[in-house]
C-alpha cells in the first residue's frame, strides 16, 4: 500500500514538471519578453531631414576703401585768392604763377618794368590777338590788358617782342620792359585763353 502511493506521488509530480515546462514555452518567460523589448529599443531608427528651399544668404563684404589723394601740388600765397582761377606776379623774382583754387598749375620767368606793373590787384580789360610798339618797330601777340600806365599806355601781359627779322628782342627774367609783362609765346597763348574777367591779377611786391 504504502509504495503504490509514492509511486502515484512519483507519477504526479513528473506530470506537473512537464505541463509547467509546456505552458512555460506558450507563454513566454519574463527574461524572454524583456530581452526582446531592450532588443527593439536599441535598434536606430534613421530619420530624414527635408533639404531647406531657402537660399543661402550671402556674406557681406567689407569694401576696400579707395587710396585718399594727395595735392601735393604748392598752395597759393595767403595774399592770393584761394576759390577759381588767380594770377600772380612776382615783380621781384621775375615770375609768374597760375592758380586755381589755392594750387598752383604753371609758373614761368616773365619780364616786367623795374615799378610797373604797380602792386595791387587787378581784372582783365580786354584782349588783342596782336599789336604792335608806337614806332611799329617790334610786335607782339596774345595780348592781355589789364592795367593803365601813368602816361595813358596800357599794361598787359603778351609774348616776347619780336622785331622785323622775328628774332626776340630780350631774355626773361629780368626786369626790361616799359611796364607790360612779357611771358614766353605759348605761356602767352594759353593765359589769353585760359584767364577770363573775373580773374584776380595779383603784383606783388
Amino acid at each position: 500500500m504504502k509504495r503504490s502511493l509514492v509511486s502515484t506521488l512519483v507519477r504526479l509530480s513528473a506530470a506537473t514538471a512537464v505541463l509547467g515546462g509546456m505552458l512555460a514555452l506558450s507563454l513566454g518567460s519574463p527574461a524572454t519578453v524583456l530581452t526582446s523589448a531592450a532588443a527593439a529599443s536599441t535598434v536606430p531608427t534613421s530619420v530624414s531631414t527635408p533639404a531647406s528651399s531657402t537660399p543661402a544668404t550671402p556674406t557681406p563684404t567689407t569694401p576696400t576703401p579707395a587710396p585718399v589723394k594727395v595735392d601735393k601740388r604748392p598752395k597759393a600765397p595767403k595774399f592770393v585768392p584761394h576759390k577759381g582761377k588767380a594770377v600772380y606776379i612776382d615783380r621781384k623774382h621775375q615770375r609768374v604763377y597760375l592758380y586755381v583754387n589755392g594750387r598752383q598749375i604753371d609758373k614761368f620767368k616773365c619780364s616786367t618794368s623795374s615799378t610797373l606793373p604797380r602792386r595791387g590787384t587787378y581784372h582783365m580789360k580786354r584782349k588783342r590777338k596782336q599789336s604792335w610798339s608806337f614806332n611799329g618797330a617790334v610786335t607782339f601777340y596774345w595780348q592781355v590788358i589789364f592795367a593803365v600806365g601813368p602816361h595813358g599806355h596800357n599794361i598787359a601781359f603778351h609774348s616776347v617782342p619780336v622785331n622785323s627779322a622775328g628774332h626776340e628782342i630780350a631774355p626773361l627774367g629780368r626786369p626790361v620792359s616799359h611796364g607790360c609783362v612779357r611771358i614766353p609765346y605759348k605761356k602767352a597763348k594759353f593765359l589769353y585763353r585760359w584767364i577770363n574777367k573775373k580773374t584776380p591779377i595779383v603784383v606783388r611786391p
